[in-house]
C-alpha cells in the first residue's frame, strides 16, 4: 500500500503522479490537468507524453518537481514527516532558481571537451545490463536495466536497501543484483555497463584512476 495515501499499491507512477499527495503538488504548480488526470500504466510513458509538450527549460523544472516529490515520499517513509504541497513546490522552484543563478555566475574550473556519448548496442545474442546506485545516509537506492542487442528492454529492477557502505560498495551490490538476475534468466552472454570507474578498475585490476564515464565490463 502507498505509505502516504494508503489507497492502492505503490508503484512508481502512483508515487509521482497518482498519489493524492503527489497530485496536490502538481496541481498547486499549475500543471496541465490533462496530464494529471489521465491514466498511464508505466511512469516512463507518462513522462514521455509530458516531455512532448514541454520545452527544455520547462521539462527541466518538471523533473526537479518530480525529484522533490520523491524526496518528500522518502521523508514520510524513513522519517515519518509529511510536507505540504506548497512546501514541496517551493523547494523545487528554489532549487531551479539557484541552479540557474549558479550557471550564470560560475564558470567550470576545467573545461570539458565536447563529446557525444550514446548507449552502445552489445553483440548479437548478448544481453547488456546497465546498473547504477546512489547513497543517502544509511540507505541505498539502485536500478538496473537489461537490454538485448536490438536495444529493447527485456528486464529491469529497482529498489531501496539499508546498507552502511560507500558508493563503490553500493555499485558492487548492484552488480551482484545484476548477476543474480542474469542467473535467474539463464542468460549466457552478458555485458555489464557502469559509470563507477573505481569499481571497474578494481575488477579489471587496473591501477590507474580513469575519469571518463561509461566504463564497460565484459
Amino acid at each position: 500500500m502507498c505509505p502516504r495515501c494508503g489507497s492502492e499499491e505503490e508503484t512508481l507512477i502512483h508515487a509521482l503522479k497518482d498519489c493524492a499527495r503527489a497530485k496536490a503538488v502538481l496541481i498547486h504548480g499549475g500543471f496541465d490537468n490533462t496530464f494529471v488526470k489521465c491514466r498511464f500504466r508505466r511512469c516512463v510513458d507518462w513522462i514521455k507524453e509530458v516531455a512532448r509538450s514541454l520545452d527544455k527549460k520547462t521539462l527541466s523544472d518538471f523533473v526537479t518537481v518530480l525529484w522533490n516529490i520523491w524526496n518528500s515520499r522518502n521523508n514520510k517513509v524513513f522519517r515519518d514527516t509529511e510536507e505540504d504541497a506548497k512546501v514541496i513546490w517551493d523547494k523545487a522552484a528554489m532549487l531551479n532558481r539557484d541552479f540557474r543563478i549558479f550557471n550564470l555566475m560560475e564558470k567550470p574550473m576545467i573545461l570539458k571537451p565536447v563529446e557525444e556519448r550514446w548507449w552502445q548496442k552489445p553483440g548479437t545474442g548478448v544481453v547488456k545490463i546497465n546498473f547504477d546506485a546512489a547513497i543517502n545516509g544509511r540507505m541505498m537506492s539502485f536500478g538496473l536495466v537489461a537490454k538485448d542487442h536490438d536495444g529493447f528492454v527485456i528486464e529491469g529492477r529497482a529498489g531501496i536497501l539499508e546498507i552502511n557502505a560507500g558508493a563503490e560498495w553500493a555499485e558492487m551490490q548492484v552488480l551482484t543484483e545484476s548477476m543474480e538476475l542474469a542467473q535467474e534468466k539463464r542468460w549466457l552472454k552478458l555485458e555489464f555497463d557502469s559509470d563507477c570507474a573505481n569499481l571497474v578498475n578494481r575488477l579489471k585490476r587496473v591501477h590507474v584512476d580513469f575519469l571518463t564515464l561509461g566504463f564497460r565490463i565484459r
